[in-house]
């Protein structure tokens, strides 16, 4: 949370001592989530036990925070950014682009370039689905995302709102600038109706995982169930699933094939795509700067 937004709250920011109680008593209270969960229903008892738990007395509580709710505003705010490194998932990211490197010699035919976005997304999306919606900071940004209206309205609520906006759209940035490079890395492009603009996509795409993370706590073995298709030959999306006997199967889960289904209706092959150039962008190394807008 920017260091004004502190000020205001307590008025007292700048207070080496008072940045220390505060620092250690959101450190305890995030703890306190990841290990039991979070409850829009935290009370005054819980929140002085906390406080004791961190060693913080009820006077230097008091110099920071004027009463147990604006603690568990300030509180929800630090949960919801602290969950903008886990939405992204640094690590799927660099591995997809290491991924490539190794799959250039594909990428000079359609058919060589629909098979590596297709493997791309079937992995990618079963380990983001199962690294990302496992996460505990992950669960609990999706509770207080659907549960935060409940509050009633004023500043404490609004400046939950905002930090979960702020974290919305660092985790959108991040996401454009990876799909801005991947996918015209392996021959596609956004499709001409959407304007360049991979907002909407990113959106898209992040809601079928999530979105599969939260009914997974009430159907687990639907959301994880997984099925048998013929395996690809270039042009595979999950639609046919009608094998020969004996012929070779590759599995998928719920999840990547949700999100193919997503990424086959943004996206289209780049008939302008010139496989060198690419190639070369790959083997020059892990690629982290996003096209030109």
């Amino acid at each position: 949370m920017p260091g004004e937004m502190w000020d205001r709250v307590s008025g007292q920011g700048s207070h080496p001592g008072l940045e220390d109680v505060r620092a250690r008593l959101l450190q305890r209270g995030t703890q306190h989530v990841e290990a039991v969960g979070l409850s829009l229903g935290i009370n005054a008892a819980l929140v002085e036990q906390l406080a004791r738990e961190a060693g913080v007395t009820t006077r230097q509580f008091a110099q920071v925070w004027a009463s147990a709710e604006a603690f568990l505003a300030d509180l929800f705010c630090e949960l919801a950014n602290q969950a903008r490194i886990d939405r992204a998932d640094t690590q799927t990211l660099l591995t997809t682009w290491q991924y490539l490197g190794m799959r250039v010699d594909d990428l000079h035919s359609p058919k060589g370039r629909r098979g590596v976005l297709i493997d791309v997304i079937r992995t990618a999306a079963e380990y983001n689905f199962d690294v990302v919606t496992a996460s505990s900071k992950w669960r609990t940004y999706a509770a207080l995302s659907t549960t935060i209206l409940s509050w009633p309205e004023g500043e404490a609520r609004d400046r939950v709102l905002e930090a979960l906006r702020a974290s919305e759209l660092s985790f959108v940035e991040t996401m454009e600038s990876f799909y801005r490079n991947v996918l015209p890395t392996v021959g596609y492009r956004l499709k001409p109706v959407f304007h360049n603009d991979y907002q909407p996509f990113v959106i898209a795409a992040a809601s079928v995982i999530e979105g599969l993370g939260i009914v997974r706590a009430t159907v687990p073995a639907l959301v994880e169930a997984h099925f048998e298709f013929p395996a690809d030959d270039g042009e595979h999306s999950g639609g046919d699933a009608t094998a020969e006997a004996g012929a070779a199967t590759e599995t998928w889960s719920v999840a990547a094939l949700s999100f193919i289904g997503v990424v086959d209706a943004f996206i289209e092959p780049d008939p302008e795509f010139v496989p060198e150039d690419a190639i070369a962008r790959l083997v020059g190394g892990v690629d982290v700067t996003p096209q030109a807008l």
